[in-house]
């Protein structure tokens, strides 16, 4: 199995914020796509079939991703195409600028990270969150969440949500 050295976010973990992404390539407008998961060095996309151009990228063609947070445009490299019998595409794009690789993962450090005033979350997302990130099979996105879990149960009184969410996903 190919062992990553980086964690690659899933759709799910990210905010809202990072959902979509622009996309765009040689002689194409930019357009909008919606992530499927995403780390320093690369992205996945899913463009939806009322969206997916006739003209694709291949293999090795530059690709260009707008993230959304912070409105900056990243040079990447399409590394695979794939149309299922939807219209939907799928494409993988991998980022080999060191220095782009190091901004965006400040910048999905920085958006996945904990505020200060924990109250300014709305306090059932950030619980499911920390629970996703809990039961995740990635040891490192596992001890995230442990840690926030810790946190998150030092702030309360009483029962801890955590003990239901923990009773639930062991099926008690």
């Amino acid at each position: 199995m190919n062992k990553r050295d980086h964690v690659r976010y899933d759709a799910e973990l990210l905010p809202g914020s990072l959902s979509k992404v622009t996309i765009s390539w040689e002689g194409r407008p930019a357009f909008d796509s919606y992530v499927v998961n995403c780390c320093p060095q690369g992205i996945n996309v899913l463009i939806p079939p009322m969206q997916s151009p006739t003209d694709l990228p291949k293999e090795k063609d530059s690709v260009n991703v707008l993230m959304p947070i912070d409105q900056m445009w990243f040079t990447g490299e399409c590394v695979y195409v794939r149309s299922d019998s939807t219209g939907s595409v799928s494409m993988g794009i991998n980022f080999n600028d060191p220095k782009e690789q190091a901004y965006l993962k400040d910048l999905l450090f920085k958006s996945l990270n904990v505020p200060s005033n924990v109250h300014a979350f709305v306090s059932y997302e950030w619980e499911e969150m920390v629970s996703k990130l809990c039961a995740s099979e990635d040891p490192q996105l596992q001890d995230i969440g442990n840690h926030h879990l810790a946190d998150i149960k030092a702030k309360q009184n009483g029962p801890h949500w955590s003990d239901l969410m923990t009773e639930r996903h062991s099926g008690q």
